[in-house]
C-alpha cells in the first residue's frame, strides 16, 4: 500500500486541466507584468481557475482547471451539437443535470477544456491562443500527460505484435482521433505489407531482382490497401462517432473576413471572405512549386553529377576522402534550403486566409508532400531513369574525352539503403537524437540554474528564495511540467508524411529489391512503439483534435500508388535486359501507356468490389438511423418503442488517475489513497493566500534579468 501511495503522489497531477507556459526573458519585467496581468484577468473572466508556479529559467507555468459544472455543461453541449449535426442519432439527454455530465473519456473531457481555453469570448473561451498576437510570448499551452495509462499501453505492446481495437480506442481516449487515426493507419500498412512480404521473399528466392511477378503483385497490393483504408477510415469514424465532425469547426483566429452574411434560411451570421480572391491566392502554389523543385532539383542534380564525376571519372589524388564530399555538401545544404521553403510555404499558407485549422493544415500538408516528394524521390528516379540508362550516351554527347562505364547496379544498391540502412537511421534519429538533446540540455538548465539562485541569493533576499522553492509535495510534479513546457509540440502529420514516402519507396522500387517490403515490416514494427515512446515521453501531449480520417496524406497515398504503377512498369522494360542497354523511349511510352490503363481498370475493379462487400460498421449505423427513425414513428403513433439495438456498442468509461482500462470494485485502500489525492489537489489550488496575478508579478520580478542582478551574464552564457 505504501507502493501504491507513492506511485501516485509521483504521478499525481494536482487535478490541473491545462497548462499555459509564459516567458519574458526577452522583454521590460513592467512589460511582462502587464502581458500577465492581462492573461491571468482573461481566463478569470473565462471562470477558470488559475495557478501559477516558477519554470525554466525566466518564464512561468499558468495552471488552469474548470469548474466541474462548468465542464458538464460544455460536454452536454457538445454532445447536443453532435446530434443537431447528424453526428451521432440519440438526443443526449441526461439522466441528471447538464452540470453533473461526466466524460466517457479523458480526450472528450480535454477537448472541452481546449475550447474553454482558446475559444473567443463569444464562443465562451478566454481566448487564448499562444503565440498570437498578444499572446506571442505565451509559447506552450497544452494537457498534462498521464503516466500510469502511457506506461500501462507501453507496457502491453511490448508484449503484443498487433494491436487490438480496444488498443486503438485507448489512444484515442487519451490523445483524440487525430492521433489515433495515426496509428490506426500504421498498423493497418503494417499488417498489409505481409502479403508483399511473403511474396517478394519468394519472387527473390526464385527469380532475383525486377520480378515481373512481384511488380504485378506489388501494383496490386497497392491500390487494394489504398481502397481498403478508405473502407476503415469510413469505419473507424463511425465507431469513434466523428463522422461529418468537420461541420463543427470555428474560425481560426487569424483568419480574416470581408463581410457578414446572414443566412436566409438558418439565422446564422457566416463570416465569409471573397471565394475569388482566395481562389487566385491558392493559384500562388504553382509558382511555389516550380521555386520548390527548381531550388530541391538544381541541389540534387548537383550533388547527383558531382558524386557521378568523382566516382566513375576522378582519378587523382584524394579521391578515396572526396567520394564524401557530395554527401557533405547535400548535408549541408538541404537544411538551409527546407527551412527556406517552409517558411515560404508557411506564409503562402497564412496568405492563402483558410477558415478552419483542418483547411489550413491541409494546405499547409500539400505543400510539405510537394517537398518531401523532390527530397525522397528524385535522386532515385534520377538514377533509374537517367543516370543508368542513358548516362554514358549524355557524358559522350557533353564530354566525349571523359570515359565514363555505368554502373547497372547502382539502383540497386540505392534501392538496398532507402529500405534497409535508411530506416535504421531514421529511427535512431527519431528517438536517440531528442532523448540526448533532451538530456544534455537538462543538465545545461540545471546548471545555469545553480548559477543564477547563488547569484540571486547575492541580489535577493531570503524572501525571494522561498518564493523560487519549490514546495516538497509539489517538486516531483514541477519537474514533470517543466520538462513537459520544454518538449517539442507532437505534430502527427509529420509521422504520417514518414508512413506515406515509406509507401511511396515500395510502389516506385519495391521491383528493384523484391525484399524492400520485409525491410518495411521490421522497421514498422519498431516505429509504431518508437512513435508512441516518443508522444508519450518526448512531446508535449496534444490537444485531443477530432479528426475523420488522416486527412490530405489520402490523396497523397493515391498520388504515389498512380506513379508507383508507371514507374515499375518502366523500371521492368528497361532494366529486364540489363538497364544499360539500347533503350527506344517509344517502346517505354508504350508500356506506361498500357500499365496506366491496367492501372485504371484494376482500381475501377477493387473499388467496385470493396463497396459491394461494404463493412459492419457502416451496415450497423444504417440499422442504427432507421432504429431512430422507427422509435420516432412509433413515439408519434403511441405505440411502443421498439428495444435497442442488440448491436449497440458498450460505451468504456475512464476513471481518473487509475488507468486507460476499465477498473471494477476499488478497495478501502485505494478510496482512502483517493481521499487524500483529493486534499492534496485542494492544497495546491488554495496555497497562495494571494491571487494568481499577485503570485506571478512577485515571481516575475525574482525572476527577471536587471542591471542590479548578475543573472544576465550568465543567460549569455
Amino acid at each position: 500500500m505504501n507502493f501504491l501511495h507513492s506511485a501516485e503522489h509521483e504521478h499525481d497531477n494536482f487535478g490541473v486541466d491545462w497548462v499555459l507556459h509564459y516567458e519574458f526573458e526577452d522583454i521590460d519585467s513592467t512589460l511582462a507584468v502587464d502581458e500577465f496581468r492581462a492573461l491571468i484577468q482573461q481566463l478569470e473572466d473565462a471562470h477558470l481557475h488559475t495557478q501559477v508556479r516558477p519554470g525554466n529559467d525566466t518564464s512561468l507555468l499558468v495552471f488552469i482547471r474548470i469548474p466541474r459544472d462548468r465542464l458538464g455543461v460544455m460536454i452536454h453541449e457538445s454532445r447536443v451539437k453532435d446530434w443537431l449535426h447528424g453526428i451521432t442519432h440519440s438526443l443526449p439527454i441526461a439522466d441528471r443535470e447538464p452540470i453533473d455530465v461526466t466524460a466517457e473519456t479523458p480526450s472528450e473531457e480535454l477537448r472541452s477544456i481546449y475550447h474553454a481555453v482558446t475559444w473567443q469570448k463569444q464562443l465562451g473561451g478566454a481566448g487564448i491562443t499562444p503565440g498570437v498576437g498578444k499572446w506571442k510570448h505565451v509559447t506552450a499551452a497544452f494537457p498534462l500527460h498521464d503516466p500510469l495509462a502511457n506506461a500501462e499501453l507501453l507496457r502491453r505492446w511490448s508484449r503484443t505484435t498487433t494491436l487490438s481495437s480496444e488498443d486503438l480506442d485507448a489512444i484515442r481516449a487519451l490523445f483524440g482521433e487525430k492521433v489515433a487515426f495515426y496509428f490506426a493507419f500504421i498498423h493497418c500498412y503494417s499488417l498489409f505489407l505481409l502479403f508483399p512480404t511473403v511474396c517478394g521473399v519468394v519472387c527473390w528466392l526464385y527469380g532475383g531482382p525486377y520480378s515481373i511477378l512481384f511488380g504485378i503483385l506489388n501494383g496490386i497490393w497497392c491500390i487494394v490497401f489504398v481502397e481498403y483504408w478508405k473502407i476503415r477510415e469510413t469505419e473507424l469514424s463511425l465507431r469513434w462517432k466523428v463522422k461529418g465532425s468537420g461541420v463543427l469547426k470555428v474560425n481560426r483566429i487569424q483568419y480574416t473576413w470581408e463581410k457578414e452574411v446572414i443566412d436566409s434560411i438558418t439565422g446564422e451570421i457566416h463570416k465569409v471572405f471573397s471565394t475569388k480572391k482566395q481562389l487566385l491566392r491558392q493559384l500562388l502554389l504553382i509558382p511555389f512549386v516550380f521555386v520548390a523543385s527548381l531550388a530541391l532539383g538544381t541541389l540534387i542534380v548537383g550533388t547527383f553529377a558531382l558524386e557521378v564525376f568523382i566516382s566513375e571519372v576522378y582519378n587523382g589524388p584524394l579521391k578515396g576522402y572526396l567520394e564524401f564530399l557530395p554527401t557533405v555538401l547535400f548535408s549541408l545544404s538541404l537544411p538551409t534550403i527546407s527551412s527556406t521553403l517552409t517558411s515560404m510555404a508557411t506564409r503562402l499558407t497564412d496568405y492563402e486566409n483558410y477558415r478552419t485549422q483542418d483547411q489550413y493544415d491541409l494546405a499547409q500538408t500539400q505543400k510539405t508532400f510537394v517537398m518531401n516528394f523532390i527530397t525522397s524521390f528524385l535522386p532515385t528516379l534520377l538514377t533509374a531513369f537517367v543516370y543508368v540508362p542513358f548516362g554514358e550516351k549524355i557524358v559522350s554527347i557533353l564530354c566525349p574525352s571523359w570515359d565514363v562505364r555505368v554502373d547497372a547496379t547502382r539502383l540497386q544498391q540505392e534501392v538496398v539503403y532507402l529500405s534497409v540502412t535508411a530506416q535504421v537511421l531514421n529511427c535512431a534519429e527519431e528517438l536517440l537524437v531528442p532523448y540526448l538533446k533532451r538530456t544534455l540540455w537538462q543538465k545545461y538548465r540545471a546548471y545555469r540554474h545553480r548559477r543564477a539562485a547563488s547569484a540571486r541569493g547575492r541580489a535577493h533576499s531570503r524572501a525571494t528564495d522561498l518564493l523560487l522553492l519549490d514546495p516538497l509535495e509539489e517538486s516531483s510534479f514541477l519537474r514533470r511540467v517543466r520538462t513537459q513546457a520544454a518538449s517539442d509540440e507532437y505534430n502527427v502529420h509529420d509521422d504520417i508524411l514518414e508512413m506515406c514516402v515509406q509507401f511511396g519507396y515500395l510502389a516506385l522500387f519495391g521491383v528493384v529489391w523484391p525484399l524492400v517490403p520485409l525491410g518495411f515490416l521490421l522497421n514498422n514494427w519498431l516505429e509504431l512503439r518508437g512513435d508512441f515512446f516518443k508522444l508519450s515521453l518526448e512531446c508535449q501531449r496534444p490537444p485531443p483534435i477530432r479528426a475523420e480520417s488522416i486527412g490530405p496524406s489520402l490523396q497523397g497515398l493515391e498520388f504515389l500508388t498512380w506513379l508507383g504503377t508507371l514507374s515499375t512498369a518502366a523500371i521492368l522494360h528497361i532494366y529486364r535486359s540489363g538497364g544499360t542497354g539500347e533503350v527506344h523511349l517509344s517502346s517505354v511510352v508504350m508500356t506506361i501507356f498500357a500499365a496506366e490503363q491496367a492501372y485504371l481498370a484494376v482500381t475501377f475493379g477493387v473499388r467496385y468490389a470493396l463497396q459491394k462487400l461494404g463493412s459492419q460498421a457502416e451496415r450497423e449505423e444504417v440499422a442504427r438511423q432507421y432504429a431512430v427513425r422507427k422509435r420516432y414513428l412509433a413515439s408519434l403513433l403511441g405505440g411502443p418503442k421498439p428495444a435497442s439495438s442488440p448491436s449497440a456498442r458498450p460505451r468504456v468509461r475512464f476513471h481518473d488517475k487509475v488507468d486507460v482500462y476499465h477498473l471494477e470494485g476499488k478497495d478501502a485502500a485505494t478510496t482512502v489513497s483517493l481521499t487524500a489525492e483529493s486534499e492534496r489537489q485542494s492544497q495546491f489550488w488554495t496555497l497562495n493566500s494571494v491571487s494568481t496575478a499577485e503570485a506571478g508579478v512577485k515571481l516575475i520580478r525574482a525572476l527577471s534579468t536587471t542591471d542590479e542582478t548578475p543573472t544576465k551574464q550568465y543567460k549569455s552564457m
